[in-house]
């Protein structure tokens, strides 16, 4: 029997729900409205199809509640598209390795319940990749959600304050050992973050929802939009990881 091949896709949340997206040039559009407006010429100049190709698939994604669009104020026969939905995650391909991680996590973390909840965060992290399913975007929404509540216990408005802050919280709460690897830009290393020495090579980060996490408690603080513009996992066996912070628009 032939294995069926199936086609990539990404998901949007909606105000009616989940729409689940196949086609190349409506993921090709839906990505770069994440990153900033567009013109229909530029949509067209960005993924190399004629306009009139792409009014019929912009018209469909407006009715689906996926994007939106207003006049350009400069020239009111244009029309200007931006993301009204949100994107949650793609689908990747499966990986048995991590699935048994996720086995070998819960199998050795169970007895000691701080170190059994850091598993369960990660294992949900990496269980979902294991089964073919990214879910970068949501848990990095997730850490922002997060990061908003803790800032509310939070006093500090300057950068060495909130800096200070952060140490203490994840002290505490047994999140990692946070360091001060610069000021300009504000650059924190995070050490045994979630246990994250421990987890195997997914070929990228798995500290999406930190990132989420430390983005609010800057910006709620700070008054100003905040984003993480860059994140790294190094040392051995993945042991830190590495956070620059930036003002953000």
């Amino acid at each position: 029997m032939t294995e069926k091949k199936t086609d990539a896709f990404d998901v949007y949340s909606t105000t009616t729900g989940l729409r689940q997206i196949s086609n190349p040039v409506r993921q090709k559009i839906l990505s770069e409205l994440q990153r900033r407006d567009l013109s229909l010429s530029e949509i067209a100049q960005l993924t190399g199809k004629a306009q009139s190709t792409l009014s019929v698939h912009l018209d469909k994604m407006v009715k689906e509640g996926l994007i939106g669009y207003r006049d350009d104020p400069d020239d009111n026969r244009r029309k200007i598209f931006y993301l009204v939905s949100r994107p949650v995650g793609s689908s990747v391909v499966p990986r048995e390795d991590l699935m048994k991680h996720v086995e070998n996590t819960i199998s050795k973390s169970v007895g000691t319940p701080s170190t059994f909840l850091k598993g369960v965060i990660r294992s949900i992290v990496i269980g979902m990749e294991a089964i073919g399913f990214n879910m970068d975007p949501v848990l990095k929404d997730i850490g922002r959600q997060i990061g908003k509540e803790i800032s509310k216990r939070m006093k500090s408005d300057t950068v060495e304050g909130i800096i200070g802050e952060v140490k203490e919280f994840f002290k505490i709460h047994e999140l990692g050992e946070v360091n001060v690897y610069a000021l300009h830009p504000v650059t924190l290393i995070i050490k045994d973050e979630y246990d994250c020495s421990k987890a195997p090579d997914v070929g990228k980060t798995l500290c999406l929802m930190n990132e989420g996490i430390l983005e609010a408690i800057f910006e709620t603080r700070m008054g100003m939009p905040a984003r993480v513009t860059k994140a790294e996992t190094f040392g051995s066996s993945y042991n830190f990881c590495k956070y620059v912070i930036e003002p953000g628009l």
